[in-house]
C-alpha cells in the first residue's frame, strides 16, 4: 500500500510538473509590462517581445527581433535570426543566439552568446562568467566574473572586467577607459601594448604552435586514425545508410548543404534550450548527443564520396570502399594544417554530411514503410 501510496503521488507531482509548463506556437508573442508569467514557457513566435515579470525560465525562439525588456526571475534562453537584446533584468543566466546581439540591461548569473556581432553596452551589468562567440565583439559594460572571448574579425574592449580575461581574435582594441582586475591572457596576431593601469594582473600573449610542429601533426594524424577506425565499423554496419547518404551528395549537393546549414545550427540549440528545463533534460540529451555524433559522421560520408571521385574504380568491395574512405579522410584532415583552407573545408564537411545523413535516414525510413 504504501508503494501505491508512493508511485500515486510521484505521478500526481509528474502531472503538476508538466502543467506548470505552457508550449506556445504563435505568430505574435507579447507579454505586457504589468503581466506575471508564473509558468515555464516555451516559445515559437514570429514576432516576440516580453516587458513583463518571468517568475520561471523562459525559452523563445523567433524569425523576427527578439525584445527582452522585462524581468526574468529564472533561466532565460533565446534564438532569434536577426537580432536578440536584453534590456531589463535577467536574475539567473543568459543564452543567446542570433545574428546580432545587445545586451543593454543587468544579468545575475552567466552570459553566454553566440552571433555575428555581440555588443555589450555602457548601461550593462553583468555579475557571472560569460562566454562570447562572434565575428565581432563590442564590450563597453561592466562584468565580475571572468570573461572568454573567441572572435574571428575583432574585439573592441572599453569597460570594466573584474575577473580572468581570455582573448582570441585577429584584432584586439583596448580603450584608454577599460579596466581588467585580473589576468589578461590573449591569442592574436601582433602584440597589444595597454596603457598603464589597464590591466591590473598579468598581461600574457599566447602563440599559436606552428602549422608543421610535430606535435600539431601528431594530433591530426590521431584524429584521422580514430576517425577512420570509426569508420570501419560504421560503414561495415549500415552500408545501406553509407551508399544512401553518398549518393545525395553527388545527386544533390545543393540540397544537402542546405539541410547540414539548417541542422547544425538549429539542433543544439534546440538542445540547449531543452536542458535549461528539468523536464526537458533527456530530450535535450538526445538532441545534442545526435548532434555530436552526426557531426562526427559527416566526416566519414564526404571522405567517402571525395575518395570514391579520386580513384575512379569500378567494383564495389570493402576493401575498395574502405580504401576511398581513407583517401577522403586524409585530404579532409590534410587541410587543417592550414587554418585558412581547413576552416572553410571542415565547414563544408560538416554541412554535405549531416545533410545527406538526415535526408538518407528519411529516405530508408519511406522504404522501409513501403
Amino acid at each position: 500500500m504504501n508503494f501505491r501510496r508512493f508511485l500515486f503521488l510521484a505521478l500526481m507531482l509528474l502531472t503538476l510538473q508538466v502543467q506548470a509548463i505552457d508550449f506556445i506556437a504563435t505568430n505574435v508573442y507579447t507579454v505586457g509590462n504589468s503581466t506575471i508569467v508564473q509558468d515555464e514557457q516555451w516559445v515559437l513566435a514570429g514576432i516576440a517581445a516580453t516587458d513583463g515579470t518571468f517568475e520561471n525560465d523562459l525559452n523563445i525562439m523567433t524569425g523576427n527581433p527578439l525584445l527582452l525588456n522585462g524581468r526574468y526571475e529564472g533561466n532565460v534562453t533565446g534564438a532569434a535570426s536577426i537580432e536578440a537584446s536584453l534590456n531589463g533584468v535577467c536574475e539567473r543566466n543568459l543564452r543567446l543566439f542570433a545574428g546580432t546581439v545587445r545586451i543593454n540591461g543587468a544579468i545575475t548569473g552567466n552570459l553566454m552568446a553566440m552571433a555575428d556581432t555581440i555588443i555589450i553596452s555602457t548601461n550593462a551589468v553583468i555579475e557571472g562568467d560569460v562566454l562570447l562567440l562572434a565575428n565581432s565583439i563590442v564590450q563597453e559594460g561592466s562584468i565580475e566574473g571572468d570573461v572568454k572571448i573567441s572572435a574571428t574579425r575583432i574585439v573592441t574592449l572599453a569597460g570594466i572586467i573584474g575577473g580572468n580575461s581570455s582573448i582570441h581574435s585577429q584584432e584586439i582594441i583596448l580603450s584608454a577607459e577599460a579596466r581588467f582586475s585580473g589576468d589578461l591572457s590573449y591569442k592574436a596576431p601582433k602584440n597589444i601594448y595597454p596603457d598603464e593601469g589597464i590591466v591590473g594582473g598579468e598581461l600574457k600573449r599566447i602563440y599559436p604552435p606552428s602549422l608543421l610542429s610535430p606535435n600539431r601533426l601528431y594530433k591530426i594524424g590521431i584524429w584521422f586514425a580514430a576517425a577512420f577506425l570509426v569508420g570501419v565499423p560504421f560503414i561495415t554496419l549500415f552500408p545501406m545508410t553509407t551508399a544512401m547518404a553518398s549518393q545525395l551528395i553527388r545527386r544533390s549537393p545543393w540540397k544537402c548543404l542546405i539541410i547540414g546549414i539548417l541542422a547544425s545550427g538549429a539542433l543544439p540549440i534546440f538542445g540547449i534550450m531543452c536542458i535549461s528545463s528539468l523536464i526537458g533534460v533527456p530530450l535535450g540529451a538526445l538532441l545534442l548527443a545526435s548532434w555530436a555524433v552526426m557531426v562526427y559522421l559527416s566526416r566519414i560520408i564526404t571522405g567517402l564520396v571525395i575518395g570514391t571521385l579520386i580513384l575512379r574504380g569500378n567494383g564495389s568491395s570493402i576493401g575498395k570502399v574502405l580504401g576511398a574512405m581513407a583517401l577522403g579522410l586524409a585530404l579532409i584532415y590534410a587541410s587543417t594544417v592550414q587554418p585558412a583552407i581547413g576552416v572553410p573545408v571542415q565547414m563544408m564537411v560538416l554541412w554535405l554530411g549531416m545533410g545527406s545523413f538526415i535526408l538518407a535516414l528519411i529516405e530508408k525510413r519511406r522504404l522501409i514503410l513501403q
